[in-house]
């Protein structure tokens, strides 16, 4: 069911804070496809919220009525030399996935990224999620390198995939 009128994909307005923080963390609580396991309390997501929103910064979501159903952000690199640079995070609810919704995301976000002036937009995948390396090649996203067993959890080694896209 691709392009469920439903899912409006739209900027994040502050008051999407406990919903947002909720899919983030939903997300995260699966362990495998997110950097963070525990994800963020509340006035964390709000604060963050609050400097994408005061900043600008590229950021959508992908809300069903009032319920955030996925998120994307490309958050740029605020260290003098590299501000041209973007780092790309992203996730949608697992009862969300296959239907689309991280591609609208992320096209909306790239666009987004692209009036901001940010010429790259970097991001680390885990290499065994590899519906979101189809997703990212699919929009023009390349290999960068990769980090061998970059991550251990639960005895379980990831290899970190760096990929990027130059606006």
């Amino acid at each position: 069911m691709h392009n469920d009128p439903r899912v409006q994909i739209r900027p994040a307005r502050e008051s999407d804070a406990a919903s947002g923080c909720d899919a983030v963390n939903a997300v995260a609580a699966e362990k495998w496809y997110l950097a963070t396991v525990d994800g963020f309390s509340l006035e964390q997501t709000r604060t963050f919220l609050r400097r994408v929103i005061d900043g600008s910064l590229p950021q959508v979501l992908a809300v069903v009525g009032d319920e955030v159903v996925g998120f994307c952000d490309i958050l740029p690199n605020p260290v003098k030399g590299f501000t041209h640079v973007g780092r790309l995070g992203m996730g949608v609810r697992l009862e969300w996935r296959r239907q689309g919704i991280g591609r609208r995301m992320l096209e909306a976000c790239l666009s987004l990224a692209r009036s901001a002036a940010i010429e790259k937009v970097e991001l680390e995948v885990f290499s065994d999620n590899v519906g979101a390396i189809w997703l990212y090649e699919s929009v023009g996203f390349g290999p960068e390198g990769l980090k061998v067993r970059g991550r251990k959890l639960e005895n379980r080694y990831q290899d970190v995939k760096l990929m990027a896209l130059w606006l």
